[in-house]
């Protein structure tokens, strides 16, 4: 089975000394400034700007190019457990470390008395229930523990996906553009078809956005990208124009216009095409720096945490939240995530969410 996959694709070559590590990390830094200067309430030019460059979508992007690269080169059970070692071990410390925050807030001696609420909380976190968020934690800080690991939800389901958009491409070529495409319609117009709440105040759109169903466009442009790479490097040179239109889509000011906006992770699929052209570009086609640590799915696992931590003891600071959150994640890597990656057999080199959420 391994050998008739791997002989149906032709060999996929790219730059295995590339800066998507600190792409990786530039990204997780931009939703950690994005979400301290929402919730402490912070207004920066700078950090406003950023809106426009979201990490989310670039994540999704870079996700779809490695994971699919990783599965054609290791099938089957490794693919699985490689993906485990890189997700879980560090998802199970950060939600450790939301319980702890929680307790900091409500008392140590709430676990005892509300124990079946943590515990489900608890195995929600380190599964596929990373939205679920008990009442019993909405006065603690922005009210929600870790709202950002709905990003996790996605690159797990999409992780069990790649093996059947792989194996679908054995007798349809264009599955991945056909997976593209379905994706891109339910996200322009799903918020247009799905407009009536179904459970509580969420609407069926709202449950398909915590799934590839949505974001699987942004994967799918990762997939096409390495699958094309041969033509992608050919025309590297003109890849850093991108930035002409990009700009005057920001100018225009279009928001979350399924075609042209630019701010946020509702992205056009026109903004988006440039702005992952320049990331390709920064990825592959400028100087190679070695950034000998990987802490970008620590970075993002942990900001939201060290957020609430913050606003529990009143401190709203942007600077402190950083330094924390690189602390934290700093000891995810040598502790927990890097031991863990140890284990893994031989594969393409360990990505990040998201490392990649």
């Amino acid at each position: 089975m391994t050998k008739s996959i791997a002989s149906h694709f032709p060999k996929i070559h790219f730059p295995k000394q590339n800066n998507l590590e600190w792409l990786r990390l530039a990204f997780a830094l931009q939703v950690v400034f994005s979400h301290a200067t929402e919730h402490f309430e912070k207004k920066y030019v700078f950090l406003e700007f950023l809106r426009h460059f979201p990490g989310v979508p670039a994540f999704f992007f870079v996700s779809g190019f490695l994971i699919y690269a990783s599965y054609l080169n290791a099938q089957g059970s490794r693919y699985f457990q490689n993906r485990f070692l890189r997700l879980f071990p560090g998802l199970v410390f950060v939600t450790t470390g939301g319980m702890v925050i929680v307790l900091l807030s409500h008392g140590p001696q709430e676990l005892i008395e509300k124990f079946p609420i943590y515990s489900t909380w608890f195995l929600a976190q380190i599964t596929l229930g990373q939205a679920y968020n008990p009442a019993l934690f909405r006065d603690v800080g922005v009210g929600v523990i870790n709202g950002s690991l709905w990003t996790l939800t996605t690159e797990i389901i999409f992780y069990a996906l790649v093996p059947v958009i792989a194996r679908t491409e054995r007798s349809l070529r264009s599955a991945t553009l056909l997976f593209t495409f379905t994706s891109f319609l339910i996200y322009a117009f799903g918020p247009i078809i799905w407009t009536k709440p179904i459970f509580r105040e969420k609407t069926f759109y709202d449950i398909l956005s915590l799934t590839p169903i949505v974001w699987g466009w942004m994967f799918g442009f990762g997939i096409l990208a390495v699958k094309h790479y041969s033509i992608i490097k050919s025309c590297m040179r003109f890849l850093p124009f991108g930035v002409i239109p990009l700009g005057i889509l920001i100018w225009l000011g279009l928001d979350s216009n399924p075609l042209f906006g630019a701010t946020n992770n509702r992205l056009g699929i026109f903004y988006f095409f440039f702005y992952v052209a320049i990331i390709t570009w920064l990825a592959f086609g400028t100087k190679y720096l070695k950034l000998s640590f990987d802490i970008s799915y620590g970075t993002y696992v942990w900001h939201m945490p060290i957020i609430n931590l913050l606003l529990i003891f009143s401190t709203p600071s942007i600077l402190a939240a950083l330094a924390l959150t690189i602390a934290f994640a700093f000891t995810s890597w040598f502790f927990i995530e890097k031991p863990a990656l140890l284990l893994k057999k031989n594969s393409l080199k360990p990505i990040g969410p998201l490392q990649h959420p």
